[in-house]
Order: C-alpha cells, then sequence, then structure tokens
C-alpha cells in the first residue's frame, strides 16, 4: 500500500535520517574489543570527537579486572595517569566521580585471596593514587573530603588480604605496593590534620604483622615510601615512631633469642620490618626536601637499626 505520508514530510525524515547517520559515522565509538583499547593507548590515548576522558575512563573501569596485563596497566591506568595528572582534562566534578568509582572497586571480593577481583581491587588503587597526586599539584577536595578519602584506602589497606606480588602470566598485582603509592600521596596533603603518621605507623606494622612472608616485589620499599611522606610532616610526632621502631627491636631481639632455629613466620615479620626501615632511613636521608622532623626520623630510624644486626 502506498504511503499516506506527504511528499515533503517524507523527504524531511530522510533528511535526518541521513544527518543521524553520518553523525554516528562521524564520531568513533568507544572501544570494545582488544585491539582497540590497545591502539588508543599506543597511540598517545588520543581522545576521539565527541568523546570525554571521563566517559572514557567509566568504559575503562572493567579493564582494571582483567587478568590481561596490557588491558589493565597499560591501557586503564595508562589513561588515568594520562589524561588526570599530565594532561588534566578531568574538572573537579569529573575527578570526584572517577574517585568514586574507584573506591566502589576497592569492595569488590574484599577478604578473598586467590581470584581475579584481586586486580581491580589493586589496580583500583592505583588509580586512586592518581586522584591523591592530582589533588596536591591542583587542589580541587574539601578537608572532609581528604580526610574521607585517607580513611577509605587505610580501611582497603588493612582488609586486603591477597597480598600476592607479580605472576608470569597476569603481571602485577601488587595491592600492597598500589595502596602504599595512595598513602604516600595523601600522607602530603596539608588538608590532613594530627595524626597522619600515627595511623600510618600503626597500619604498616598491622600490614607486616600479617603478611606471613617476606614480600619480594618491592612492597616494603614502597610501604616505606608512604612513611617517610607521614613522619616528615611538620606535625608528626617524633614518640610515635621512637615506639614503633623499638618495638621491632624488640621483635628482632626475641626472634634470634634461641639461636639458628627461629620460627619461620616470626622471621618474615622481623624481615619485613627490617627491610621497610632501611628503605625508610634512606628515603629520609636523601628524597625530597630536608625538614628539621624528616632528620630527627632519620636518626630514630637509623638508631633503631643499629640494634638490629
Amino acid at each position: 500500500m502506498a504511503s499516506t505520508m506527504p511528499r515533503s514530510a517524507s523527504a524531511v525524515a530522510f533528511a535526518l535520517l541521513v544527518a543521524m547517520s553520518w553523525s554516528a559515522a562521524a564520531q568513533p565509538a568507544t572501544p570494545r574489543d582488544r585491539a582497540a583499547w590497545v591502539a588508543m593507548a599506543r597511540g598517545g590515548f588520543a581522545i576521539p570527537d565527541g568523546q570525554t576522558a571521563v566517559d572514557l575512563l567509566v568504559a575503562m573501569n572493567p579493564l582494571l579486572a582483567s587478568p590481561d596485563p596490557v588491558l589493565r596497566d597499560e591501557v586503564a591506568y595508562g589513561a588515568a595517569e594520562r589524561w588526570i595528572l599530565r594532561e588534566r582534562r578531568l574538572s573537579p566534578a569529573e575527578l570526584r566521580r572517577v574517585l568514586q568509582m574507584w573506591t566502589v572497586n576497592l569492595q569488590q571480593g574484599l577478604g578473598d585471596t586467590g581470584t581475579d577481583e584481586v586486580f581491580r581491587r589493586s589496580f583500583s588503587a592505583l588509580c586512586l593514587s592518581v586522584v591523591a597526586a592530582s589533588d596536591l599539584s591542583a587542589p580541587f577536595l574539601a578537608p572532609a573530603e581528604v580526610k574521607s578519602f585517607f580513611d577509605r584506602m587505610l580501611d582497603y589497606f588493612e582488609r586486603e588480604k591477597d597480598l600476592r606480588g607479580f605472576d608470569l602470566r597476569h603481571g602485577w598485582m601488587h595491592s600492597v605496593a598500589h595502596t602504599s603509592d595512595a598513602l604516600k600521596f595523601l600522607a602530603r596533603n596539608p588538608k590532613l590534620s594530627v595524626g597522619v603518621d600515627t595511623r600510618l605507623l600503626a597500619a604498616v606494622r598491622a600490614k607486616v604483622e600479617s603478611a606471613g612472608t617476606v614480600f619480594t616485589w618491592g612492597e616494603n620499599a614502597r610501604m616505606a615510601a608512604a612513611l617517610d611522606a607521614a613522619v616528615r610532616r611538620d606535625d608528626a610526632d617524633p614518640a610515635a615512631l621512637e615506639a614503633w621502631a623499638l618495638q621491632w627491636v624488640d621483635a628482632y631481639a626475641a626472634l634470634w633469642k634461641g639461636g639458628p632455629q627461629v620460627d619461620a613466620r616470626q622471621f618474615a615479620r622481623v624481615e619485613n620490618a627490617t627491610q621497610v626501615m632501611r628503605s625508610l632511613y634512606a628515603s629520609l636521608s636523601i628524597g625530597g626536601t630536608q625538614t628539621p622532623a624528616g632528620a630527627a626520623a632519620a636518626k630514630t630510624v637509623l638508631s633503631a637499626l643499629a640494634k638490629m644486626r
């Protein structure tokens, strides 16, 4: 049956259809397969016309959970670091949007070990380190927001039980190191109030206590970098660091009290603590702008290390 639509109306409808089709063709779609995501990353993270960095980061969110290290690290984390820190493409509202998204990711499967969900949690923590660093160079968070951010990262640091570092097939897991990176930038934030150092010292001690094995993928150095940021603050409590260090001196003495036959788990605790302290001393001595608090902290750590040999 012939159409009853007037010829002029039919022509208008056809023109609109053509315009819509041209518009869709002119604006590349968000990449949906591995090859397209990798091409975007290796092409310099150019953002297609009609799209935004924040929308692409949201689209990339599932990639943080991928067992594919290229998609997880090179693409998803690479985009976050590029667009947030180097190119500053996100507005404060958009930064809050990804902050919330990645914080929610930290809860997925939290408490489990040996599953692929650790990728989502750990690489979300790494992306959150970029947000924390961004607030230092271009502040956008209110003091209460920074405190909440710090609280949530400490909570995740405490509750994460999957401490695997690296896998030859799937690459980095590294939850301890990635969370330490976020805590490092947060500890540098002047919008946090007194107590940053004492809370972070306690958090690192708890992580070392619970590890059960010696960290072998640089985790101790990354925890030390976070502690460095905390103990060199002007509001740091020297007595807290001294008490923390002396606890490890006592643990060292107890470990070797009975001779060479040591408990393996206790050895791991003391060895991790010793490595953290060595890295902390080196960082305080040669890294960053020296502060009176930092110089005093270096002396405290060195004094403790001298008793652990």
